[in-house]
């Protein structure tokens, strides 16, 4: 039955650790440099580390030689299990040129520009925890992207080290993009103890190679001892029971100095007395903003079709917010003579500023990140779509955000400038990490006449299903692009398979958010009336798979949410609702498997004609 596990665990052992050994022989080591260090670097070191003055020479000189804005330092002296922490997390292939790469490394010591750790807001300091140093060099990443390196340096001491402290380093690393890399070594082990009776060959075989491949790994880049074959084994099987007992440790101090605290008049623990005020505050600011009901965010409802004007408008659905479960239900209506869908009624500016809050900013931050990340390849493959029309000089990403696609584009057009429109403070957010050259923080249709001319391509990806007025956005881009310019476009396609089959699951409806699905022949007609002409109609290459896993996720969301979500009504500490969030978590578990497997089986159907979720379009305005 479970015979094959043990086969499955050597099999993986054996390729992860050719694939581990390659991305340590990788990097490189750094020689000794008579060379003062450069005045513009600074050094962010862990407690503990040791630092000569030897070694900052030498990485000095390294960084100014590769033009690095920041390196990560990997110590010579770093532990075996340290050291496959760094391997297993660094692809050192593609580090340094992939821009959307999250910031990792050994968490020891970091060599930073001094203009990128002010534009990041990290102090050089030396008496940081390794924890600390995991946000400090992601944080990093984010602001010199294409500039970011790791390099084993000679000379530096590395901190001393604890099962638990990686345990926490490991959860702080993967607990948002690589949830499941967590938990890999618990099945790894699980799978070995079956074997170990099912199938004694291969569960012994197993447990040699788990023994014997941090060795294979490390050896001739990390200084092994003969006690290392017997500790470093232990170390990694022990570390999970060391952390648990080092957090109950934590636990009791933390209990004894509340006791203590209070006793003398003083907060039990500042930081946790902050978080849980700023949790509080976040809970009262949406109570009150929804005391009068979700319906004063709605404005007035209107009768006719704001694409055509027609007044035979169906209800086309009626949802409430599936993926965050504010308050409120949202209609869409559809007109019966263009087809176009629309919010009816539309959420006021104040309603959409609260409705918007918190989806990918505040609570939802770090999940928004990883959802960038894992999207990458679709980034680059929106800025390859201009290879076969024209090489372009100035790029204007409309509603760009923080800048992921500016960021990513530039590895694909690494000579052309980017711009970007948007709210101040995403926007600003991107011209501090760099990630595009001009920020607008202003409206587009308020900046088109000042920019008539000035770019080659003008990109709009999801933004028009929640602009404020399409039509108007299509006028501000024939007037901003100049006779022969690119208008590039990635929308919601409102007749997609999933949207007929999946109803009110369908992602594709973006409840409360989006106010209008276009169809593309509207999309098409509406810009040959303005000038351009259209040169692209793609469909099948613009599916986005995953809408049955997504679906999946909406159910779950819909039928017990988040108790600590701060707009729901009742208390957040309720054991009635968290029993009910993780019943239906569990039982989800299995179907959200099966929507998976079927949404990767189902995605070639999906790609043919037009019964693809998303559609693309690119026109070019004649002379």
């Amino acid at each position: 039955m479970l015979w094959w596990a043990p086969i499955l665990v050597v099999v993986g052992l054996l390729v992860n650790g050719v694939r581990l050994r390659g991305r340590l022989r990788r990097l490189d080591t750094l020689p000794a440099s008579g060379r003062p260090v450069d005045p513009d670097h600074l050094f962010v070191c862990a407690v503990g580390v040791q630092l000569t003055e030897a070694a900052r020479r030498s990485a000095s000189y390294h960084a100014s030689r590769e033009r690095l804005d920041v390196l990560d330092l990997v110590p010579a002296d770093l532990t075996i299990e340290r050291a496959l922490d760094v391997a297993r997390m660094v692809d050192t292939r593609t580090y340094r040129n992939d821009r959307l790469a999250p910031g990792r490394g050994a968490f020891q010591a970091l060599l930073v520009r001094a203009e990128v750790a002010h534009r990041a807001g990290v102090e050089a300091r030396e008496d940081y925890t390794p924890v600390e140093l995991v946000e400090i060099t992601e944080r990093l990443k984010r602001h010199a992207p294409a500039s970011t390196d790791l390099a084993v340096l000679p000379g530096l001491g590395a901190a001393r080290d604890d099962g638990a402290t990686r345990v926490r380093v490991q959860r702080r690393s993967w607990s948002v993009i690589k949830p499941i890399n967590m938990y890999l070594p618990t099945l790894r082990d699980v799978a070995t103890g079956i074997g170990v009776h099912l199938n004694r060959p291969w569960g012994l075989a197993a447990t040699a190679l788990f023994w014997c491949q941090p060795f294979f790994v490390c050896a001739g880049r990390v200084p092994v001892a003969p006690r290392d074959l017997i500790r470093s084994p232990i170390v990694r099987i022990t570390a999970g029971l060391e952390y648990t007992v080092s957090t109950v440790r934590a636990w009791r101090k933390a209990q004894r100095s509340a006791a203590e605290a209070k006793a003398a008049g003083l907060p039990p623990d500042p930081v946790k007395a902050q978080a849980k005020a700023q949790a509080t505050a976040r809970r009262e600011r949406y109570q009150r903003a929804f005391a009068a009901g979700p319906e004063t965010f709605l404005a007035d409802r209107r009768p006719d079709c704001p694409w055509c004007g027609s007044f035979e408008l169906v209800v086309r659905l009626a949802s409430r917010d599936l993926e965050l479960r504010k308050p409120g239900r949202f209609q869409l209506d559809e007109c019966l003579v263009c087809g176009h869908v629309f919010q009816n009624p539309r959420l006021t500016p104040v309603g959409r500023v609260l409705y918007e809050r918190d989806r990918k900013d505040g609570l939802n931050e770090k999940r928004a990140q990883a959802a960038v990340v894992a999207g990458a390849a679709r980034l680059r493959a929106r800025a390859e779509l201009m290879r076969p029309y024209v090489l372009p000089r100035a790029w204007l990403d409309v509603g760009t955000g923080i800048g992921s696609f500016c960021n990513v584009a530039r590895s694909v057009w690494p000579r052309t400038a980017f711009d970007g429109v948007g709210p101040a403070e995403t926007i600003g957010e991107a011209r501090r990490r760099g990630w595009v050259d001009r920020a607008y923080p202003a409206s587009f249709a308020d900046i088109a006449d000042s920019i008539t001319g000035g770019y080659d391509v003008i990109s709009m990806f999801g933004y028009l299903e929640r602009s404020r007025d399409p039509s108007e956005d299509l006028d501000a881009a024939a007037k901003a692009l100049g006779p022969g310019g690119y208008l590039v476009m990635e929308l919601a396609n409102p007749a997609a398979l999933g949207a007929r089959l999946l109803g009110r699951l369908w992602r594709g409806w973006g409840v409360p958010g989006v106010r209008q699905l276009i169809p593309v022949e509207n999309l098409v007609a509406a810009l040959a009336d303005r000038g351009m002409r259209t040169v692209l109609i793609q469909f099948g290459e613009a599916h986005e798979p995953g809408d049955l896993l997504a679906a999946v996720g909406l159910a779950t969301q819909a039928l017990a949410p988040s108790p600590t979500l701060p707009w729901l009504l009742g208390s957040p500490s309720s054991p009635v609702r968290w029993l009910a969030h993780v019943v239906v978590l569990t039982a989800a578990a299995a179907p959200a498997i099966l929507a998976g497997l079927a949404g990767a089986v189902l995605v070639p159907l999906l790609r043919k004609g037009e019964r693809s979720n998303t559609y693309r379009v690119i026109a070019r305005l004649d002379a």
